[in-house]
């Protein structure tokens, strides 16, 4: 683990405001869009649309479920001592920030004055939970790069497949800039570093940076590359700050976003063959997640509940006819759920 981690920081966790909505428009509302800028309305719409899916992917993930249990149990540690609601403001951030960037040595870093107040009020025990709470949270933060979310918060594929079966109008769509941030993770290397580190969540607020240095090659390369990196800092910034209070994230920086994370690799599969896709997954690991029941166990079940509907056009009718690329789809989206990622459906 980099010593600067060893501060510690805690998981960033999004609150209620900033959890997805699969009914409603985005949050980033804006005027008409001139022909000029459909493009651009088409990118950011798709972004938060790919940032909706992403979610869904990832809150199923096995291990994502696994650190958020273990987070929940130190979570409920903290809380039973008083001390969680200290962890969740502004203040404590601050805290752990400004101490973090005047101090280099291994051991200040680890014995920050917080996990001192804990040991001095609640005993050894508890600065040790706290130094385990660190190293958890820096898991967390390398192995999925978001604001910490609950794995329970999300659609129902049930009730929604449900809805849009009935003819409801379904936007497929986050309402939060920490659902956006995450779309980053997908950057792969960054030219751009933070203290000599991949740039993070933790490494959020640049003012109090050491230094922030570029690789001449990977710039002279790809220069553009560059210029976009800069407006995902800006939007990993917005995303912790959104934490404490409402933020405007820029057309610009969405748009950079999509950019640097999305283009070129056509995610563009329709929202409700994903649904479809998402409903067979979720149906077959209803019982057993370790031993989830097969596609022919549950591909008949999908197409008796569309074809009780009437819905028999479209990417319904595909459903029923395309027996082959269905399962392909399927599998595609395993491979998502399991690797926390997000991949066209097409190939």
């Amino acid at each position: 683990m980099p010593k600067k981690f060893l501060n510690i920081f805690k998981p960033f966790r999004a609150p209620i405001g900033q959890h997805i909505g699969n009914v409603g428009p985005s949050c980033y509302e804006r005027p008409m869009a001139a022909k000029s800028d459909k493009n651009t309305v088409y990118n950011t719409d798709r972004l938060k649309r790919v940032a909706f899916w992403y979610w869904e992917y990832m809150r199923r993930n096995p291990l994502y479920r696994r650190y958020c249990a273990v987070i929940e149990r130190y979570n409920d540690y903290f809380k039973s001592l008083g001390v969680f609601d200290y962890m969740e403001c502004r203040e404590y951030l601050e805290e752990m920030a400004s101490y973090t960037s005047a101090h280099e040595d291994c051991h200040d870093l680890a014995h920050n004055p917080f996990r001192s107040r804990l040991e001095n009020d609640f005993g050894k025990e508890a600065g040790m939970k706290y130094w385990k709470y660190g190293f958890l949270s820096y898991g967390f933060e390398k192995h999925f790069g978001r604001i910490y979310k609950h794995h329970s918060i999300g659609i129902d594929t049930d009730e929604t497949l449900k809805k849009l079966l009935s003819g409801e109008d379904i936007v497929f769509s986050v309402k939060g800039s920490a659902d956006i941030s995450a779309l980053t993770k997908l950057n792969g290397s960054w030219m751009i570093k933070i203290d000599e580190m991949t740039p993070s969540n933790f490494l959020y607020n640049l003012e109090k940076s050491n230094s922030i240095t570029i690789d001449p090659k990977a710039i002279l390369n790809n220069p553009t590359k560059f210029g976009l990196e800069v407006h995902a800092l800006n939007m990993i910034n917005k995303a912790v700050e959104s934490l404490f209070g409402k933020q405007h994230i820029d057309e610009e920086t969405l748009q950079s976003v999509y950019k640097l994370s999305l283009s070129g690799k056509h995610i563009n599969s329709s929202d409700t063959m994903r649904l479809a896709m998402l409903w067979l997954w979720d149906k077959a690991h209803e019982k057993d997640g370790r031993k989830p029941e097969s596609f022919d166990a549950v591909y008949p079940l999908l197409k008796d509940k569309i074809n009780a509907s009437g819905m028999l056009d479209g990417a319904w009718e595909q459903i029923f006819t395309r027996r082959k690329r269905i399962v392909g789809y399927y599998g595609v989206t395993d491979f998502c759920i399991q690797n926390h990622t997000i991949k066209p459906f097409s190939k």
